[in-house]
This record gives C-alpha cells, structure tokens and sequence, in this order.
C-alpha cells in the first residue's frame, strides 16, 4: 500500500499553471504594442493610471496633456459633456496589486511610468493567472466532497483545455472572463460555507465578493440565483431557505452592505462625472430580450456556442445527473444556466465582436463545471464506460487546444465565419487562400438596431 495519495485534482491544476506560463513567456505579449491594454482592457484599465499617475479621473488633463508619459484613454461623453469611462471599475480592482507592482518596476527599471510601457502590460498579462489558479483551488475544494478524484480531475482538464478560458487567461488574458470564472468558484465556496456557518467573517467575504463580481460584469448579478437556491431540493425546502433567511435578515443586510461599499466609488464617480448615481454608459448599445438569437449565439457558425466549445454539450446534458450525483447543485446551476443564456443571447451584438468562440460565457464554466463532473462521474464508475470517457475527452482536449491555435493563426476568424469558412478550415492550423473570400462580416450598425438574426 503505497504511503502517499495521488492526488490528480492536484495535478491537474498544476499543469494548467505549468502550461499557461509557458505559453505566456513564449509568445511575451508584453513585449508587443498591440497587446495586454487593448479594446475592452482600456477602458477597465483607466481607472488606475487616471487616479494614481494623472490624478484626474475627470480624463480632462487628456486634452491639454504636455508631459513626457505616453497613454490610451477611450472615454465616452456624458449628456452633459464630461468624459466618462464605459466599463464599471470592477477589474481595475481587481488589476490594482498588479499595477502597483508594475509602476514600481518601471519607476526602477527606468521604463515610462505613465501606466502603459512593457511592467505594466508584464504584471498585467500575469494577473489573470494568479486569480485562476485561486479559483481552481477553491473550485477542487467544492468538487471534491461530491465527486470522485478522477472525476474531479477530469472535469477541471476539460474546462481549462476544452474551452476557451484557456485562450482567455493566456492570449488575452487581461480580458474579463478568467476574472469571472475565478469570482464565480470563490462565491460557489463561500456560499456553501456560510450557510452551514454563517458566520459574520463568511457573510462579510460574501458581500464583498458579491459586489466585486458585479461591478465587475453587472449581469453576472444573476449569480445570487446560486447563493439563493443552493441545496433547494423541494418547495418545503425553499419555504424553510426563505424562513432561514428570514431570521438571518441581519447577515443579508451585512452582506448588502458590504456589496454596497465596492460600489460605493462606481456610484460616486458617476455622480462626479455624469451628475447621476446611477449612469448607462454603453450608448446605443442595448439588450434586446424580447429577441433573444438562442439558436445563433448556440449553433451557428459566426459564433456557436456550443459549435465551438462542444464540451458544454455534456456540461448542459449533465444538469440532469446532478439530480442523482449532487442534488444540492440541481436548482442553482439549472436556474442559473437558463438566466445566462437568455442574457448573454439577448445583447445586440449576440457575437460578442471580435472573439475567441463566444466569450461571455466563459465566466459560467465555474458553475458548469459542476454538471459536466456530474455526468463523468456517473459514467466512469461503470467499467464499460471508461475507457470511452477517456477517448472522448482526449478528442476534446485536442480539439480545444487544436481550435485556440487555430483562431491564434487566424484559421478561425474573430467574427465573420460562415459554414463554408468553418469546413475550409477544418482541420488545418493555418487559413487557406479561398477561406479568406469566405467570410461573411456581420453588420454592427444594424444589429445595433435590433437586425441581429446574422
């Protein structure tokens, strides 16, 4: 009998860490232009140099700016003309250590030190990863008193390898969706904690996080679905939650709290810059509910969800084996998962622009996670079934991989893939030359005004 357990959970996560830094010292984004604090990252980003560097989160120095730093501001224009930054300021908190530790280096190192030279993009690409191998920890942690080892350590190889939150914490890292994923698997954790000790240190974290996960994504919101129905078996269950939470109503008015103070400097800039508490910044940009694109944002070949991650196939199928494996997941992941995909599908851009398969649901494999262990769970048990679970897990381990270095070299285009374009590329790591007259670019301006079935 051997002395030491081998622990394949264990294992596994530290291949993910080993993996992601050897991809993100090989291709050093930080070392290129283009990369890190881009797009959607700029506008996440800004809070920190504005504060911290400019001290002028107003963004007005922008326009009269003299001094030696080089920068990138996108603000957008508030009805009364003052600039204001898009995106909420949840990332930059998160990024803030990270920061910090990059404008040290370039105030040593002699690089500018205006927020944007190659130690802060370093720190930044590599904060992502720190915040995931967090969150697969606690989410081991979870996983482990409902499922077997194996189980467990297959369904987190999957996640990370399978889908596209391995392109998410390396290629773009600085991207919000392993942030997310990270949040989710933490507030998974302390949800079950607190209710078996809801404890005001539990309900404190609890808030926090609960509010850090919001303004950070503001529709992830409907993650409090989890913390809500978590372990709801029955309608006697949920009369008896409701009555628990009833007599804690002190706790949720803590926790409330707690979430209210990481908003608390959101809800205060707006008001400096907009002259409201509460501000839409997105523009025209909008949700379209009453049109949700179900069977485009799942299988088309633009962006088909599960055209292009096909491992959630069996994560979504696995919701009903949670009923037998885990009962207490049941409701929470079922009501979560419908709430999603009806969110995320009904945004103007289903697609989600320029992206790696369909990027918003990246943050909800926390909660898939669990399903999808549910059902390899269920089958490995049974002898006759092993050894097709590992093959069908191998093909979708290299799939994954394959696919991320295919949308790397462009063999998998950002937005404008067709069936045609899909099948050209198909097994080739590289685009061919008919692949490029394939292409079938969507057009935002209408989608923008609600002719979105593209």
């Amino acid at each position: 009998m051997s002395l030491f357990k081998v622990s394949y959970s264990k294992i596994v996560i530290y291949i993910i860490i080993i993996s992601s830094l050897f991809v993100l010292f090989k291709y050093k984004y930080w070392q290129k232009e283009n990369r890190v604090i881009v797009w959607d990252v700029i506008s996440y980003y800004a809070y920190l140099p504005a504060t911290f560097i400019y001290f002028d989160t107003s963004l007005d120095f922008i326009d009269h700016y003299k001094g030696k730093h080089k920068f990138i501001f996108w603000p957008s224009i508030a009805p009364n003309g003052k600039k204001v930054i898009k995106t909420s300021m949840g990332l930059s908190m998160l990024y803030f250590p990270f920061f910090l530790m990059g404008h040290l280096s370039a105030l040593i190192s002699g690089y500018d030190a205006g927020g944007y030279s190659i130690p802060y993009k370093f720190f930044l690409q590599f904060s992502s990863l720190f915040y995931l191998a967090i969150g697969l920890f606690y989410l081991r942690k979870v996983l482990l008193n409902f499922f077997s080892e194996t189980a467990t350590a297959l369904g987190i190889l999957l996640t990370f390898f399978a889908t596209n939150l391995m392109y998410y914490t390396t290629f773009e890292a600085t991207m919000s969706h392993s942030y997310n994923f990270a949040m989710f698997a933490v507030f998974i954790y302390l949800t079950i904690k607190w209710y078996s000790l809801p404890t005001n240190k539990n309900t404190i974290l609890l808030g926090l996080l609960s509010g850090l996960i919001v303004l950070t994504r503001p529709t992830n919101i409907i993650i409090l679905l989890f913390f809500v129905f978590w372990d709801i078996k029955n309608p006697k269950n949920l009369m008896l939650r409701f009555n628990f939470l009833f007599k804690n109503a002190n706790k949720i008015l803590l926790m409330a709290l707690m979430a209210f103070i990481v908003w608390l400097p959101q809800f205060l800039y707006w008001k400096m810059q907009t002259g409201s508490f509460i501000y839409f910044s997105y523009g025209d940009e909008r949700f379209f509910f009453n049109d949700p694109q179900i069977f485009n944002g799942l299988f088309s070949y633009r962006k088909g969800w599960l055209l292009y991650t096909p491992v959630m196939i069996f994560a979504l199928f696995g919701i009903l084996f949670l009923k037998k494996q885990a009962n207490s997941f049941f409701l929470p992941v079922l009501l979560f998962t419908v709430f999603n995909i009806y969110i995320i599908l009904s945004w103007w851009c289903w697609w989600y622009g320029g992206s790696y398969g369909l990027r918003a649901f990246v943050d909800s494999y926390a909660v898939l996670i669990f399903p999808l262990v549910a059902i390899i769970d269920y089958f490995y048990k049974r002898a006759k079934a092993k050894i097709f679970i590992l093959t069908l897990s191998s093909i979708l381990l290299f799939h994954g991989v394959f696919q991320t270095m295919q949308y790397y070299y462009g063999a998998i285009h950002w937005d404008s893939m067709t069936q045609d374009a899909y099948w050209e590329s198909f097994g080739k790591l590289h685009p061919t030359e008919n692949y490029w007259k394939m292409l079938n670019p969507p057009d935002y301006e209408k989608a923008k005004k609600g002719e979105r079935g593209l």
